[in-house]
């Protein structure tokens, strides 16, 4: 039931009913706490982050909590594609704050879990992702410490 849960409060938000995405993340949030059926608990909990995140009704560090949560969940139930996923969310989120050398090391370590050469969408996408974060690191420059005589 979470997962339809999921994919209707998707379908929500890219018709614009944000509150209606929102009430379905927690009624799915509800019924993962009520049934204990918790598999698809990852892909809720970076779902809510993403709506929240693109409607701004919670502050980045309230976005990066649910985020860490859903990565946390990811691990240790060992499903790496909703791990890679909430870590393109996260490692965006980080990017944006300005963090760009901590999302490419999380997102670095994520996709060196994944074969080469997989057929993976997502993984497509943290590639991509992964590329960019490289790219802006060595645009910018670093700050060098002056160490002017008086």
């Amino acid at each position: 039931m979470p997962m339809f849960l999921i994919l209707q409060a998707e379908g929500h938000f890219k018709a614009g009913r944000v509150d209606a995405a929102l009430q379905a993340v927690e009624q799915a949030l509800a019924t993962c706490e009520h049934t204990g059926e918790r598999w698809a608990m990852a892909e809720l909990l970076r779902t809510k982050a993403r709506i929240l995140l693109s409607t701004g009704r919670a502050k980045s560090d309230q976005i990066e909590a649910i985020l860490l949560d859903s990565l946390e969940v990811a691990r240790r139930q060992q499903a790496r594609c909703w791990e890679l996923r909430t870590s393109c969310d996260l490692a965006r989120l980080w990017q944006n704050q300005g963090r760009s050398r901590e999302a490419l090391k999380l997102l670095q370590s994520v996709c060196d879990q994944f074969e080469e050469g997989s057929d993976v969408a997502d993984l497509g996408n943290a590639i991509a992702l992964v590329r960019g974060l490289r790219h802006e690191m060595t645009r910018k420059p670093r700050k060098r410490c002056s160490t002017r005589a008086a």
